[in-house]
């Protein structure tokens, strides 16, 4: 699957593009950001915090664009072992 999302550009402006790398991210990895956000509130902000406070948004804004189906991601978001351990959780109950 190959998603692409030209706003993201690692440098935020408005709340809203804040959440962009996050959703797009989220997307890519196959879940639902509003399951995520009705069922597991805490969890979502949790990732929202460390998405909107990472160092590297501009890497992985680039990563998006170009080829954001690539697992280099994992290497340095440090939202990767929550959003694995999501998709682990997902297949489970499904």
């Amino acid at each position: 699957m190959q998603v692409r999302y030209d706003r993201s550009t690692g440098k935020s402006t408005t709340p809203d593009e804040d959440d962009d790398l996050l959703q797009c991210r989220v997307a890519i990895v196959g879940l639902d950001i509003d399951a995520i956000k009705r069922n597991y509130r805490d969890v979502f902000d949790t990732l929202r915090q460390r998405c909107v406070s990472c160092g590297v948004r501009v890497p992985c804004a680039v990563d998006l664009k170009g080829d954001p189906n690539t697992l280099v991601w994992e290497a340095y978001c440090p939202n990767s072992g929550a959003l694995n351990a999501l998709i682990a959780f997902t297949e489970v109950i499904h």
